[in-house]
């Protein structure tokens, strides 16, 4: 089996909870093992978890920020989210060199791009005997679904994690945040 991050962006915001009911009755099948989901809403930049779960319970504050999904949820709801997502040059300035997130943050670049402002999606982590069988179980949904191997996006986190940005560079990118008058 293959362990894969899933970025399921809806079209329909009521539908990643629908998809999130659904994930949460099939749990036990020969194709794969949803082992963390989460449901997320991106607003003005900022993302925030929704709902969600990880194995069979309830996300509470301590199994879901010590996950891999609660790591994502985080690097891309704070400032580096924001770089990630676009204004790298303007909100890195002199405190960080853009080559340094050269080569470690691909996939998240690649997330961050996904979760589009004002959408809700579902971040699911799971073990995947057939990538094609999550595919099929969404078939009826209004979805476009992002798959990445969980193993790099952890590494990448690991490496986001270093990067951690100075407070005036957090200060920057929350003003990045505020609408322009």
């Amino acid at each position: 089996m293959k362990e894969n991050i899933i970025i399921v962006n809806c079209k329909v915001p009521s539908e990643a909870y629908q998809i999130l009911s659904k994930l949460r009755q099939n749990l036990d099948n020969d194709y794969f093992e949803i082992t963390q989901a989460g449901v997320v809403k991106k607003d003005m930049g900022h993302v925030s978890l929704e709902d969600g779960f990880v194995t069979n319970d309830p996300i509470d504050s301590r199994g879901w920020t010590g996950g891999l999904i609660g790591s994502l949820v985080g690097i891309l709801g704070g400032p580096l989210g924001v770089l990630l997502g676009g204004g790298v040059g303007a909100l890195i300035g002199d405190h960080m060199d853009e080559k340094e997130l050269d080569g470690k943050t691909e996939l998240l670049a690649k997330a961050s791009e996904c979760l589009v402002d004002g959408e809700t999606a579902l971040l699911i982590m799971a073990n995947e005997a057939d990538e094609t069988a999550l595919g099929a179980m969404l078939k009826d949904f209004q979805v476009t679904i992002t798959r990445m191997s969980a193993t790099e996006v952890a590494t990448e986190i690991e490496a986001a994690e270093k990067l951690k940005l100075p407070e005036a560079t957090e200060e920057k990118a929350a003003d990045a945040d505020k609408p322009q008058a």
